[in-house]
């Protein structure tokens, strides 16, 4: 299991102990500061919010994967997620696009690609 990063374990506990029964469960379970790997992409991943419907938001970057660009992703079920190690010191990493109007671009490319297939596209991102 990875620590990405030192942090006071009991000003967390704290805070958990003010948030709701499935905050706390999700929290104590997915600490912020350990790795983890979504079993369906295998990206290693990290918790950055916990929901009441006892799901978490995670970030997937290029510190610890190859991407396209980083980003969030939301309702992701904890039993989607494994404890990880770091990636291997000669693992391939990075964030390919950086920039906005690029990140923006791709998307387009990915909506004209899905359409081309007639896969469903989902009406609220257009993927």
């Amino acid at each position: 299991m990875a620590v990405i990063y030192k942090m006071d374990e009991s000003k967390f506990d704290k805070w958990l102990a003010t948030r709701p029964e499935v905050i706390k469960d999700l929290g104590r379970k997915f600490r912020p500061n350990k790795l983890y790997l979504l079993k369906e992409s295998g990206h290693r991943v990290y918790p950055v919010s916990y929901f009441e419907d006892g799901t978490l938001r995670v970030a997937v970057s290029g510190e610890y994967n190859a991407v396209m660009f980083d980003r969030t992703v939301f309702g992701i079920k904890p039993e989607d997620l494994e404890e990880c190690d770091l990636p291997p010191r000669d693992a391939f990493l990075g964030t390919a696009l950086t920039e906005q109007e690029d990140i923006d671009a791709f998307g387009e490319y990915l909506r004209a690609e899905y359409k081309k297939e007639k896969k469903a596209v989902n009406p609220v991102t257009g993927y």
